[in-house]
């Protein structure tokens, strides 16, 4: 599957002529990537005849595509309700991303000794553009961005079934890391993590650039864990010094 973004409103205009299995599958795609891709926050809404409405078509291949994101857990549905996109605990979290490491470490391993020069040269073209993006407080391009950039490596290893079981993970992380992303994207480290990547994967290093994208997830997960945990404190210390100085007047 090609992870570059698109927008769930475009379809190609050949597409309205498809089958409506056909139609769904696209419609399922376009979906997923959104939510991958940050189009969606966690608790959002999806309005089955609205992306209808966008799509130019029924509500059938739509609902259809809704179902099938359903039963992979990226979207829930209860009854009456219309789908929305789950709200993420923080073991929820930590688990997908513990899962999520092992498998990108191979990937990457797998990769390093099969991704061609012209897709190595494209990772520093997507790291720039990913940049840019952030400067230009662009967050949705810059997560696009980086979400190629990790695919074109992760796609190079060749195989599919693990590419598969990796944006599975991603697509049920992805609203929930893409909604803290804007606060926590500042970079510490004096060379970025992908620039460091790019250098790995150029001089066929496969331990070293799986440990590299590893250290890259978990740089990211603990920024995001230490803004959730720094917001607690404030959400629990402020009604405390209400009361002590309610009782000290």
């Amino acid at each position: 599957m090609n992870s570059s973004v698109t927008s769930e409103t475009e379809l190609d205009s050949d597409d309205l002529g498809l089958n409506r299995d056909s139609l769904s599958e696209r419609i399922y795609a376009r979906l997923r990537v959104a939510l991958m891709t940050g189009q969606y926050e966690p608790g959002s809404r999806l309005n089955i005849r609205g992306l209808a409405a966008a799509y130019n078509t029924s509500p059938t291949p739509v609902r259809e595509a809704i179902f099938q994101l359903v039963r992979e857990g990226a979207l829930e549905i209860r009854l009456g309700h219309q789908p929305r996109v789950p709200v993420l605990s923080i073991p929820q979290y930590i688990n997908i991303r513990e899962t999520r490491a092992p498998l990108e470490r191979l990937a990457t391993e797998l990769a390093t000794a099969r991704i061609s020069e012209e897709d190595i040269a494209s990772l520093a073209v997507l790291h720039d553009k990913f940049l840019q993006n952030e400067k230009d407080e662009r967050w949705k391009e810059a997560l696009a961005a980086n979400q190629e950039f990790h695919f074109t490596i992760y796609r190079a290893c060749d195989n599919d079934v693990l590419v598969r079981f990796i944006e599975n993970l991603w697509l049920l992380a992805g609203p929930f890391v893409n909604n803290q992303y804007p606060i926590v994207r500042s970079i510490t480290a004096a060379v970025h993590p992908h620039i460091l990547i790019i250098d790995a994967l150029a001089r066929r290093s496969p331990a070293e650039a799986g440990e590299l994208i590893v250290r890259d997830l978990r740089e990211g997960s603990y920024n995001i864990l230490q803004k959730l945990k720094n917001a607690d404190k404030r959400v629990t210390v402020a009604p405390y010094r209400r009361k002590k100085k309610a009782e000290t007047q």
